[in-house]
């Protein structure tokens, strides 16, 4: 199955995506050559995808780098022109660090023309004045009036200045019942199924639980695809 993996193009020392730091500044991603290569070959196979994963991954003010960080815009477009020339692909779909972002943060994505993978919930919410707009977050919000966290929603939306999939986190403490049974909703209404897993997740009990959901979807014979292919 393929997968839609989120980089960070430059990886702040004070991140929590690491497990140590290991240098004083930020590190490009393509530093890492062996990371690099590694990824290229994964590319050429048609096993990945490459999406951008905020820029430093770095928390100002405790908050996530994408709700309180500044210059979204500027960051949100040079990230994806690093990873595009790291990588040689082209780079269409945004991951906010820690699922968060903020109504400048939507916009900064949107205004560079990506579209977005995130959490369960309806809010932040850059306004948009248009039909389309309103169709879709109308359409979102009754949704998690009826269901709040128990399901996400089953389709992507068009936004307009662009479109959102809505994920399922697993981790090692991520209920399996909860997760089939939010499998068997949307496998239903024959809608998107999206699994947000992040590496430092996929603990023993993690990469178990893993196996059982797959294991578990495969029994419905769903179309594997990237994220950009179910948008």
């Amino acid at each position: 199955m393929p997968v839609t993996l989120a980089c960070v193009p430059m990886v702040s020392p004070d991140t929590d995506a690491l497990v140590d730091a290991t240098e004083p500044v930020p590190m490009p991603i393509e530093a890492n050559t062996a990371l690099q290569s590694y990824l290229a070959e994964r590319l050429d196979a048609g096993d990945i995808e490459i999406a951008l994963h905020g820029y430093h991954h770095d928390t100002p003010e405790g908050r996530p780098e994408f709700v309180a960080g500044g210059e979204l815009t500027e960051k949100v477009r040079a990230g994806r022109q690093q990873l595009e020339r790291a990588f040689d692909t082209e780079v269409r779909l945004f991951v906010p660090p820690h699922v968060r972002l903020s109504n400048c943060g939507v916009r900064a994505v949107g205004t560079n023309g990506l579209d977005i993978v995130r959490g369960y919930g309806p809010r932040p919410r850059e306004v948009q004045p248009t039909p389309k707009w309103w169709a879709g977050y109308t359409r979102l919000l009754s949704f998690y009036a009826q269901h709040r966290k128990e399901f996400r929603y089953p389709d992507p939306i068009n936004y307009g200045t662009h479109r959102e999939l809505y994920s399922h986190r697993l981790n090692h403490r991520t209920d399996m019942d909860w997760c089939k049974g939010a499998f068997d909703y949307i496998a239903a209404r024959d809608g998107v199924f999206c699994l947000s897993v992040h590496a430092n997740g996929l603990t023993d009990a993690g990469k178990r639980k893993l196996h059982e959901i797959v294991a578990y979807a495969k029994r419905r014979d769903p179309k594997f695809v990237t994220a950009s292919e179910a948008l």
